[in-house]
């Protein structure tokens, strides 16, 4: 193989140029040579695309070109080897004795606000740990209130470990109502608005919504209607929801409705007023007054509600 202009001017030869072996463009792996126009690593060492790797000891290379070992093990004969009390978690090694990401097992994530002791997720009291790992508090959280696993209903919060009505709602039977604007609990338990004024605004009967109110339509027919703001009402969040109104926008128990949007909340744990920088975190970053009530919530949202 003679000289010959590669674009960048003449190689010293096709055969022996580790840029241009064989081929003009065709580089070598790094600590390797160009033999007779083919690329040739070291012995004991293979081509892995560009470089020329030791399988036996090359983390990045280990056992086969490409094969990775977790951040912190080495590459022993081949094989990837975490340190001596840790495994092979994807792409780390960890203690499942202390790592909170892996706490017991590979991928069991601890909450940020609890710790893993001997494998096991724990929390700091007064809180809880669920059986995912999270730390709730039984005495505020909707989700877990009173005992793990125990939700309230959409229309209830949790206080003291109890679900009760949420706040501006009364226990009607099984059900919690709002007697500013229930039709058939208007005022007070049992008073029906009918005739020319079919629909209950601020605990009165009225033949028609005031300005900002959106007119709910209560289920089981007959006309009756709810005079309700859908931007903050979580019964109605955005529109009417779960009575006859066309939908269902009734929030969860743990959201409350935003500017008409149901978002997100969580007990801002062991935060009495706003704000709480340090304890509203991640995507609950807004400090709120829970609705009605001086308890403090963390919202998923850009306003409180």
């Amino acid at each position: 193989m003679g000289t010959m202009d590669c674009g960048g001017g003449c190689t010293t030869g096709l055969a022996t140029d580790p840029l241009n072996c064989g081929t003009c463009g065709n580089t070598c792996p790094s600590g390797s040579t160009c033999e007779a126009g083919v690329c040739r690593c070291p012995t004991g060492r293979v081509d892995c695309g560009a470089t020329c790797a030791d399988l036996s000891a090359d983390t990045m290379n280990c056992g086969a070109c490409g094969n990775d070992c977790p951040v912190g093990s080495a590459c022993v004969s081949g094989a990837c080897v975490c340190p001596m009390g840790e495994v092979a978690c994807g792409a780390t090694c960890a203690d499942l004795s202390t790592d909170t990401d892996n706490c017991g097992a590979c991928g069991r994530d601890c909450d940020p606000a609890g710790s893993c002791i001997s494998g096991t997720c724990t929390c700091p009291a007064p809180l809880t740990p669920t059986p995912g790992g999270a730390c709730v508090d039984l005495t505020r959280d909707p989700n877990n209130c009173g005992m793990v696993g125990n939700d309230c209903g959409t229309t209830e919060y949790c206080v003291g470990g109890m679900c009760q009505c949420r706040p501006g709602l009364t226990r009607v039977g099984m059900f919690c109502t709002d007697l500013q604007t229930d039709p058939r609990n208007c005022g007070a338990v049992g008073t029906t608005c009918m005739g020319a004024t079919p629909s209950c605004s601020g605990g009165m009967c009225v033949g028609a919504c005031g300005a900002g109110l959106d007119r709910c339509f209560a289920g089981g027919g007959g006309g009756l209607g709810a005079c309700v703001d859908t931007d903050t009402d979580p019964r109605n969040c955005g529109g009417c929801g779960g009575g006859g109104g066309g939908g269902d926008a009734r929030c969860a128990s743990d959201e409350v409705c935003v500017a008409g949007n149901c978002q997100n909340y969580e007990p801002a744990l062991g935060c009495s007023m706003c704000p709480c920088d340090t304890r509203c975190v991640g995507d609950f970053t807004q400090c709120c007054a829970y609705p009605g009530t001086m308890d403090v919530v963390c919202v998923d949202a850009g306003a409180c509600p």
